[in-house]
């Protein structure tokens, strides 16, 4: 038997009423306009303009599939298999972390930071790339560099190297570890490295959204209690080596441990250590000057 197909209008009620306690209400709406876009191909206006429009019985099944997956807690960017990032449009998929928006603040940085080389053959190398992200955004930004971007997932590399094709981007995807960084090896030195990597101590958890600790990948996210800053010292010894003498490290941080990194990377001699704030006033990113 067939079921009663909805309008598209009652199906924005439905996710309004099914929603309401897992969601505010305009992250609905957001969730809401990229399923239209994603399932039917209807821009905002064309929502608006289409309340009354029956939906084809394929179109009807998508929209109840993915009500349950969110009713579930996974992310919407899982359900559509896709992500923007600095006008790039990502895939993502399980066991590869979501790009976050202050992630592509970082991104914004360091293009705003480095405009002069532009048309420069710089050399950027991306610790921890995930989707590959920054490392396309860097390469977006500066056509000439060579750009690498590493990371421990396979996983994570797999999607990585999709994106690049999919976006045009001639970016290097290796699958390695900053942890144990021996097996990676290049010629020349870095320009600009920048990372996002894991910095949410265990204990914190608990306070997490469901949506991010069921779904999302807990090596990209998390680091041990007792060790809060392994990443960055890893970082920090890496760069020491790999770092040109003019180079630059750009790293996102946890906002309560901001002065502890700042201390890591100048007990690695490292000459400036300046502190950023994100848009929400949070003490979110270092840029860190080569070591004197």
């Amino acid at each position: 038997m067939n079921r009663i197909k909805k309008s598209a209008g009652e199906i924005a009620l439905l996710y309004q009423r099914e929603l309401n306690t897992n969601y505010p209400v305009q992250e609905i709406k957001a969730i809401l306009y990229q399923l239209f876009y994603h399932i039917l191909g209807w821009s905002r206006s064309t929502v608006h303009l289409n309340k009354g429009v029956i939906l084809q019985e394929e179109a009807d099944r998508r929209f109840m599939n993915a009500l349950g997956r969110l009713i579930e807690g996974e992310p919407i960017q899982y359900i559509i298999g896709q992500t923007e990032f600095c006008g790039l449009r990502l895939a993502v998929q399980p066991g590869v972390l979501i790009p976050r928006p202050e992630t592509e603040e970082l991104a914004v940085m360091i293009t705003r930071d480095n405009l002069p080389y532009r048309d420069e053959h710089i050399s950027v190398l991306d610790i921890g790339t995930g989707s590959g992200c920054i490392a396309l955004a860097m390469k977006r930004a500066f056509p000439a560099a060579s750009v690498t971007g590493i990371d421990k997932s396979p996983d994570a590399i797999a999607v990585a190297r999709k994106n690049a094709i999919d976006n045009n981007l001639d970016v290097t995807f290796l699958e390695a570890d900053i942890l144990n960084p021996t097996p990676f090896s290049r010629s020349g030195l870095f320009h600009v490295i920048v990372s996002n990597p894991p910095y949410i101590p265990q204990q914190e958890r608990a306070a997490m959204s469901r949506h991010v600790v069921d779904h999302e990948p807990e090596n990209a996210l998390f680091v041990p209690d007792d060790n809060p800053l392994i990443f960055y010292e890893a970082i920090a010894l890496y760069a020491r080596n790999n770092l040109t003498p003019d180079g630059l490290i750009y790293v996102e941080i946890h906002e309560n441990y901001s002065e502890d990194t700042m201390k890591l990377f100048r007990s690695h001699r490292f000459s400036h250590v300046t502190l950023y704030h994100d848009y929400f006033g949070k003490k979110r990113f270092l840029k860190i000057s080569a070591p004197f």
